[in-house]
């Protein structure tokens, strides 16, 4: 590899971490994908974030001659991606938690995919979801996004951390800047297709995103982040197609959130989030769910 490509690389890929010490096997996993991800000289943006990070760890990040290395010490996602968007001085970047993988190719895929139509903003790309080491397809109707994004997303979140490859100019720092907690992709995809960013689709797999049980959309706080979501994407005055299905969906997400809260026990709560699906629209879908709450104890 000449030394004029380390000199001007043209992607660059953030990668946030907290770089603690049962985490840097897969933050090294992560890396060494990335690197496997191109035939060209690909910068690594590693920003760690907090204060669990392992001091062995960040000297061996230091010492990588193809990682630009960043500290935060406020422990947050968000700011860790925003900070490395603000990092970026390349043409075009990506991103990829430190759990996560690119498969091999991957950024040469999406760059010859971006550079054959020098339009678009952004190329979305299939991948795997890895549970229990089975690999099955993220998306089965990917085709769909680049002429109907909006409505796309209604039916499933296209945008993951490691399937986009982003133009510098186009997918600028301001959209990392309210993120919306545990929905950011999701917030990301939405805001970018309320600005008609043309969207470049590359069904092939080009990462692995690991699904395992201490996975944030497992937890509780995810699954209660969407309705107040869903309340901003309202607030941005969508097409009324789209309004009507971000309401059916605020209702779902209230259900969701009553089933969690009644299977741990939490019945108080649990009939909060029930009464908010039944007044949602699309709400008396969840009307025989009531019986749940009429059943005595024991």
């Amino acid at each position: 590899m000449d030394k004029e490509a380390k000199r001007h690389p043209r992607v660059s890929v953030i990668v946030p971490t907290t770089a603690s010490l049962q985490r840097t096997p897969l933050l090294k996993r992560a890396i060494e994908s990335i690197r496997r991800s191109s035939q060209s000289f690909t910068l690594i943006i590693v920003v760690v974030n907090g204060s669990r990070f392992d001091d062995e760890t960040c000297t061996w990040l230091r010492a990588q001659p193809d990682i630009q290395f960043d500290y935060q010490e406020t422990p947050s996602l968000p700011n860790a991606l925003l900070r490395g968007r603000e990092l970026v001085a390349t043409e075009f970047f990506s991103t990829l938690d430190d759990d996560d993988e690119y498969l091999d190719g991957a950024t040469d895929d999406k760059m010859h995919r971006m550079l054959s139509a020098p339009n678009i903003d952004l190329v979305i790309t299939n991948g795997y979801r890895n549970k229990n080491g089975v690999d099955d397809l993220l998306y089965l109707d990917l085709y769909l996004v680049s002429t109907h994004p909006l409505r796309s997303l209604m039916n499933f979140n296209w945008l993951h951390n490691c399937n986009a490859l982003y133009r510098t100019t186009s997918v600028v720092a301001d959209y990392f800047k309210d993120s919306h907690p545990y929905g950011e992709w999701t917030w990301l995809a939405f805001k970018l297709a309320m600005n008609e960013k043309k969207i470049g689709v590359l069904e092939k797999p080009t990462c692995r995103y690991h699904d395992t049980d201490q996975s944030l959309s497992k937890s509780e706080e995810y699954r209660n982040a969407y309705p107040p979501l869903f309340d901003r994407m309202l607030a941005c005055a969508p097409p009324a197609n789209v309004a009507r299905a971000i309401r059916k969906k605020k209702g779902a997400a209230w259900h969701d959130a009553a089933v969690t809260a009644m299977k741990n026990g939490n019945r108080v709560t649990a009939l909060k989030f029930h009464w908010r699906s039944l007044v949602a629209a699309g709400g008396l879908r969840y009307l025989s769910y009531s019986r749940y709450f009429l059943m005595t104890r024991g």
